[in-house]
């Protein structure tokens, strides 16, 4: 068994079973039993049982239970952890009404010479068994957008749960399970590094769905490449946000502060770079810190709290490795704490907490300028000299997730957008934007594939064509 413990008050809150790598075939064989009669199911009776899911998710009573545990174990504060909840359930039953409906079309074979007389349907189809790795950040929104999406089109799901924070996760998964998707359709798994690759790579599974690290990525990709398995990679962003001299700077600092503040800094869609113009970057950056010295790190289940601690200790060391090696490659920390100096609500070294901190005059030539990307409440300006500059910079980067561009100039930002080598351009907002409609998805490193209604539904499923040769005849002429 695994401990699980409230990320800021170190209470403990409950327990999950661990799953050694040796019992990944039996978990999977499982799977594969339980696929023969899901994908022959209904889709109006898969539809039926998950939005009876969604229904039991989304009541005031389990998102205020689940919030709250996911708060403790997680550090997100209360009112994104609801926002997450709810989400989730809105994504359960899109997906189970897209399910409901998706169909296939009839391929045009009568355009061909000889093909008059054949009817050719060409239809989706599921993968099969599809592994759901699940990262911290954001793991009941993200299982569930993988996992409806899989179901709802006849594929069966393994659930790998994170292992910092499984346990809203798997109580998801359990009430999924009490209205009636059978256990053996979606399974919830938790374990070690060796348990994850052998789930991954084992002979059974038709497809891997990672949201995580560029790491993470590759392990998967490099362990399973003689397969030649699909995998839908959703992997790490270095954001960034062109302001240009006519852009509204209140405008950039509350949209900045809304996107680079979800999770406590740890969204992958997060603003990691603003590329300032240089007569606005010492102007933008005094707003910004005004706006940033008032935020403190608290108990993220304070109803007013706006930032709580990182996941674990270990990522707030990693972030203040990296604040210290930008300051060492010329950046100016502006607000902030040194290694030696923590501060929180838990002022000691090897703590989990992290307060917002400012860096100015970053280099372009900086790591976190490029490829360096942070985990944390951390901003970073880099000063640039006109537009060109800035694109250049911004797609420098090999974690091309989403850009944003500040102007008051609207065909002159769509110009720029449209240099911006990223999955996603947001003109006038934070780059950190995720509406389940859009297709979410990176570029290079950031990732492979696209998320969203929809969207990932056509990841994980495959077209099919039947060809009924001779199926229509001609009528013989009076």
């Amino acid at each position: 068994m695994q401990e699980v413990r409230a990320v800021a008050t170190g209470e403990v809150l409950g327990a999950v079973p661990l799953t050694g790598a040796d019992e990944v075939a039996a978990v999977v064989a499982r799977a594969r039993e339980a696929l023969r009669g899901w994908r022959r199911a209904a889709p109006h009776e898969r539809a039926d049982l998950l939005r009876a899911g969604s229904a039991a998710l989304g009541t005031p009573e389990t998102v205020e239970r689940l919030a709250a545990l996911h708060a403790r174990e997680s550090g997100k504060v209360i009112a994104q952890a609801r926002h997450e909840i709810r989400g989730a359930a809105r994504l359960l039953e899109a997906n189970a009404e897209l399910g409901r409906m998706w169909t296939g079309t009839i391929a045009p074979t009568g355009a061909l010479p000889g093909g008059e007389n054949d009817l050719t349907l060409v239809e989706q189809v599921p993968l099969g068994v599809v592994v759901t790795v699940i990262p911290f950040n954001f793991p009941v929104e993200l299982m569930l957008e993988k996992a409806a999406a899989a179901l709802a089109t006849g594929n069966v799901v393994i659930v790998k749960l994170p292992p910092q924070n499984p346990l809203a996760t798997l109580e998801t998964v359990r009430i999924l399970h009490a209205a009636g998707v059978p256990e053996g359709v979606l399974q919830a798994v938790a374990g070690d590094t060796a348990m994850a690759a052998a789930l991954c790579s084992v002979p059974g599974v038709d497809a891997v769905s990672l949201t995580g690290s560029v790491g993470a990525g590759v392990a998967v990709a490099t362990s399973t490449a003689a397969l030649l398995r699909p995998l839908h990679l959703e992997l790490g962003g270095n954001g960034a946000a062109i302001v240009l001299p006519d852009a509204d700077l209140d405008l950039v600092v509350s949209e900045t502060l809304r996107g680079r503040l979800l999770m406590n800094g740890q969204a992958c869609a997060g603003t990691k770079r603003v590329l300032a113009h240089r007569s606005v970057a010492a102007e933008l950056t005094a707003r910004l810190e005004a706006a940033l010295r008032p935020i403190a790190a608290v108990d993220p289940v304070l109803e007013d709290a706006r930032l709580g601690p990182l996941i674990d200790a270990g990522a707030a060391a990693r972030v203040h490795t990296q604040v210290e090696r930008a300051v060492s490659e010329g950046a100016t920390r502006v607000l902030g704490e040194s290694r030696e100096t923590p501060a929180g609500p838990d002022a000691r070294p090897g703590s989990p907490w992290f307060v917002p901190t400012l860096l100015a005059g970053v280099p372009a030539s900086a790591a976190v300028a490029i490829d360096d990307e942070i985990f944390g409440p951390v901003f970073t300006v880099v000063p640039v000299d006109d537009a060109d500059q800035a694109i250049d910079v911004a797609n420098a980067s090999s974690l091309r997730l989403t850009a944003a561009v500040f102007s008051a100039d609207l065909p002159q930002a769509m110009g720029i957008a449209q240099e911006l080598d990223f999955g996603g351009v947001v003109v006038n907002g934070t780059n950190n934007y995720r509406p389940p409609v859009v297709p979410f998805g990176g570029v290079a490193l950031a990732g492979a594939g696209r998320e969203g209604i929809g969207y990932t539904i056509e990841e994980l499923t495959r077209s099919r064509f039947i060809a009924l040769k001779g199926l229509r005849t001609r009528r013989a002429q009076p």
